[in-house]
């Protein structure tokens, strides 16, 4: 069997894809069970962030976390470089576009960890802001496909929407962090490092939840997009 030249960018999207996929979850269960295993009861993802799991001289497993970050985000952002090859409208380039960026910004917070504040902060600032981006495009470009396969994709892409639009609603956590915490910085600084730490630090969980989410996201666009359009399901 031929395969056509999209199909075969389809084929190269879905396999970096999933290998994007497999480094992100090998670097994060890994290290989350290093910890659990190290400090027991007294480790809890409700109080330690996805970052502070990545700090040298603080964490045994920073150096399996950021390296899944680094790679697997890295891979991701090949696949969707592959994906935005396969665009055919506006829509559809802005959002792997902003994927792209969303995926650069991952694989920095695991090359620059927490050890290197400033660029931390900043990366995670940029994967949250571009991740919202990306997601409402997604929800546009769905919309616009109205295929039933593309279901999945998009209601992720709405939770991602919420999950995102919760952690940038800074009147929400106008109390705890000052008056404007998203202009300070402080928004974004309290997402990865608190101190004394709450009971139950919710702009950590967010984005717990963020990382999940997008795994799953992109999970789900590699098997109801890439993998029926390599199989040329999808051409037009």
């Amino acid at each position: 069997m031929i395969l056509s030249k999209r199909e075969k960018i389809a084929r190269l999207a879905y396999l970096f894809g999933l290998l994007g996929l497999l480094g992100l979850f090998l670097g994060i269960s890994l290290s989350v069970l290093m910890e659990y295993i190290q400090f027991g009861d007294q480790y809890s993802l409700l109080q330690f962030s996805i970052s502070e799991l990545g700090t040298y001289n603080r964490s045994s497993s920073a150096l399996w976390i950021n390296g899944g970050l680094f790679f697997g985000s890295l891979s991701l952002t090949m696949s969707c470089l592959f994906g935005l090859q396969l665009s055919r409208r506006i829509s559809s380039g802005l959002f792997w576009f902003s994927l792209i960026v969303t995926f650069i910004a991952l694989a920095a917070t695991g090359l620059f960890p927490l050890n290197v504040f400033h660029l931390h902060i900043k990366a995670v600032s940029i994967y949250i802001y571009f991740g919202l981006l990306a997601a409402i495009f997604c929800f546009i470009e769905c919309a616009i496909e109205r295929r039933i396969r593309l279901f999945l994709p998009l209601v992720l892409s709405f939770v991602i929407v919420l999950i995102h639009g919760s952690i940038l609603a800074h009147e929400c956590w106008r109390e705890s962090l000052g008056l404007n915490p998203i202009s300070d910085g402080e928004l974004f600084q309290a997402i990865v490092s608190q101190s004394p730490k709450p009971d139950i630090w919710w702009l950590s969980i967010l984005f717990w939840c963020s990382i999940v989410t997008m795994w799953l996201w992109i999970l789900s666009i590699c098997r109801w997009y890439f993998l029926p359009l390599q199989q040329g399901q999808l051409i037009k």
